[in-house]
Parts: structure tokens; sequence; C-alpha cells
């Protein structure tokens, strides 16, 4: 297998693992991310990253974009009609992908800039002559917080947008720009990574948005922050601000599952509760936990992307010169560049099917082994000193779980019985109290609908 360069601050595995089964022969499935990479002695191309139903990333250079599947033409077109075509250069002559699958913070590290490790995919250099370009390598990729929490902020008026079929809404698939090597590097265009801390592979097909993943990413990079600041005895904004959480509904199950009852914006211990909670819920809720907690707001996507950029202006000595250095490779892409990459597309060419002597199976994501993360566990642990505090690992799968919600078990019985019945599917055959009327049971319906509608609407008094 021939050698290509690498960011000089990613890891690859220790085994030779890290090659295997990181090419796809998959269609992609949807577009992630769209961006023009060129210089001022390099030509502008444009480049389009795309995820296929197994997880896998490609990136598809300017002649080549009319050869995506349908279904990827209609996310770009979507995409750039709402107005968010790809509007940025890379001045750069390489840039990196990277499928981010976790974060780790470790303990015990001075100061508020303290490295962290991302673990994921690595696709790349782009441009290149070479195939093995496309093919993942699985590894460990070194920064800074404040890089990472800039990426966020940098990149988010780059997002890629989606409609949403079932909801008609409008869906952002966010990416981060970070640095993979030393600022001298940076500065001449080599090392840039674009970071896709994504959904995954299991839901990734239906759903290549990252909204509720990127909301729980900067939680945890803010509220890892928020406990340095208070250790370094830091005087920030940020040590007095009630963050708010990516997903109450889940909040508020976690801690009824943990002996506490919700009563509107209200935790309540109850006796006999678990007197530790999970670090998550410490977070949330504050180190100093009482027997009656308010519960915090729940966040938008926008609302932790404006704290984190607050937060980073605030803290002195920000930007770092290597943050000024990468942000002086982003600019906007030229009017020729962007006429020049305009996709004209021909009719396609009919088809013709010939005869064929066998019939494989189609390659589909269930012929992929699933993902395993245990080998994240070799860099963790050498991460961490002896006798060091927890390190804080946040998954990218434990973020999209998160956004479910809790299942519910309901009280039915098979819908074959209501043949005998006559009442309709999923309902519970409970006989009204005697000399109770239909108008009687309407009525008491309507009184509990309407104070229903009550008690939420108590949380916007």
């Amino acid at each position: 297998m021939s050698q290509r360069p690498l960011p000089r601050y990613f890891v690859s595995r220790a085994n030779d693992d890290s090659f295997a089964d990181c090419l796809s022969s998959l269609d992609p499935c949807h577009a992630i991310d769209s961006f023009f990479v060129g210089g001022r002695h390099i030509t502008e191309r444009e480049w389009v990253v795309t995820i296929d139903s197994a997880g896998y990333l490609r990136a598809t250079e300017g002649d080549r974009l009319d050869t995506l599947p349908a279904v990827v033409q209609q996310d770009l077109a979507f995409n750039e009609v709402i107005g968010s075509a790809a509007s940025r250069t890379l001045d750069c002559s390489q840039v990196y992908t990277f499928y981010m699958e976790a974060l780790e913070q470790p303990p015990e590290t001075p100061g508020l800039n303290d490295p962290v490790y991302l673990f994921g995919t690595l696709y790349g250099p782009f441009p290149s002559s070479s195939a093995e370009s496309q093919r993942g390598v699985e590894g460990q990729l070194t920064i800074n917080r404040l890089d990472l929490l800039a990426g966020v902020v940098d990149g988010a008026r780059y997002a890629f947008n989606y409609q949403d079929a079932s909801t008609n809404a409008t869906q952002r698939c966010f990416n981060l720009l970070v640095p993979g090597d030393r600022e001298e590097e940076i500065a001449q265009g080599k090392g840039l990574v674009m970071a896709y801390p994504l959904m995954p592979t299991e839901v990734v097909m239906g759903e290549p948005w990252n909204e509720i993943v990127v909301s729980g990413l900067i939680f945890d990079l803010l509220s890892a922050l928020k406990e340095d600041m208070a250790l370094e005895k830091v005087s920030h904004p940020l040590r007095k601000l009630v963050l708010p959480v990516p997903n109450r509904a889940w909040l508020e199950h976690q801690l009824e599952t943990n002996g506490w009852s919700i009563k509107g914006n209200m935790a309540i211990r109850k006796a006999g509760a678990h007197m530790t909670l999970p670090r998550m819920l410490k977070t949330a809720l504050g180190e100093l936990i009482q027997d009656r907690m308010p519960i915090p707001e729940q966040g938008t996507i926008d609302d932790f992307i404006s704290v984190a950029a607050q937060t980073l202006n605030e803290l002195r000595d920000f930007p770092t010169s290597r943050i000024k250095t990468l942000r002086n490779r982003v600019r906007t892409v030229s009017a020729e560049a962007r006429a020049h990459g305009s996709r004209s597309k021909s009719a396609p060419s009919p088809t013709i099917r010939t005869p064929q002597g066998q019939n494989l199976p189609p390659q589909t994501a269930a012929n992929r082994k699933p993902r395993n993360n245990e080998w994240m566990q070799d860099f963790i642990e050498k991460h961490r000193p002896q006798d060091a505090g927890e390190t804080r690992l946040t998954m990218m799968s434990n973020l999209a779980a998160a956004a479910k919600p809790p299942e519910t078990k309901l009280k039915t019985k098979p819908d074959w019985m209501n043949d005998f019945s006559g009442e309709e599917a999923g309902k519970e055959n409970i006989s009204p109290a005697s000399g109770e009327t239909k108008k009687e049971r309407k009525n008491e319906k309507i009184a509990n609908e309407n104070q229903g509608s009550a008690d939420w609407m108590n949380d916007f008094k």
C-alpha cells in the first residue's frame, strides 16, 4: 500500500486494522458539505463531501459532481436554492475530511485551552491523484479545546441545509474546520481538517443532519471549560451562567430513573433516591445538589452557538495565533470560480440492460461489519496518568441516542380483538362507570385536555 501524507497531529491506530474495511463502493446517500479549494496560485475548484449508508465519507471534485446520485443532487439543489451554496474557499493546497465519533477531554490538565482528542476516521488529502485518499484511516486527532470550540462557531454560517420531509422544516449539518498541523504548515495551506460530528451510521441514511449532536458537543465543551474556570479562579461570565441543556425531555427521564420526580420546572428528590448522579446530570443541575432543583431550559443549536461565541469573545488572549492563521485560510469564493463551478447537466443517456450470467447480491450497509470502538480505549488509557480523575468522553452515538424520546409502554390489547368489540385499534376496553352518559364522558375528556394545555403553558409564564 502506497504511503500518503497525514496531518502531523493525527495518529492512526496501532495495528493494521486501521486500513481495513475503510474503503466503500456504495453510492453516496447524502451530501453533508460543499466548499471550494484553491488559492492565489491554485485554481479554485468546488468539492462536495458525501456520506453513504455505511457511514463512509467521500470527496468529489468539480467536473465529477454531475455523476453523483439523484438524491445527492437534490440535497445540493435545496442547499443552493435556500441561499447556502458553497460560498467559501479554503485557501490551501490540501484538505482532509474527518468523520468524528468521539471527543475526549482528559482530567487535571492545567489551563483553559487544554489539549483534547478527537477519535474517528480520516480521509484525504484532497486534491490527490491517488485513490488511497478515499480510503479512511481510523485514529486520533489532537487539537486544543479552543480550536474545537472556535471551529464550531466559525463553521456555523456554512452549515449544509436539508428539508425534513416529515415536518417540512429545515435541518442543518454542521462542520468544523480545525488545524491538523503546526501553525507554520497551516500558513502554507497544509494540514487543514474538515471535521464532521455526525449521527451514528444506523440512522445516517435518513437523517444526515447533526444539530442535536453538535448541541451536545458544545454543552460538554462549555461545561468542561466552566469547571476549569472555577478551578483556575478565572473571572468570566460563563461561571455565573446556567447553561441550557440539549434535550430537556431526556434530562427529566434520567432524573426520574434516578429516583427524582418532576413538578413543572422543578426536580424533587424522592426518599431513597440515588445520592450520587451521573456526571451529565450534575453538570446540568450544578455540583451542589439539593432536594429541590430548578431544571434548566432546553436550548436550540443557535442558542449554544451564541453562548459559545460570547464565551470565546470574553476570553483573554483570544483568538490564539494558530486560530488567526486558520481563519486567514478561509475567504469568500470568487465570482470566476463560482461561474466555472456551475453545474450544467444534460439529459441522461438511456440505460442499456444486458443479460448477466450471474446475479450477485447488491452491496449494502448490511455487508459492512459494525464499527468497533474498542480501539479508542488504547489511546484513552495512554492519556490518563495514574490516580487521575475520570476523563470526560463525549460519544456522538450517545448524543444521538439521547435525542430519541424514551420508550413508553402502552397498555393495549391485540388489534385482532377489536373485531369482536367493535372498538378502534390500540384503545383500552374500559367500561364507563354505571350511569355515566356519553355526554358526561365527552365533557370530562374536554376538561382533561384543557387542564393539560394549562400545564405546559405555565412553562412560558
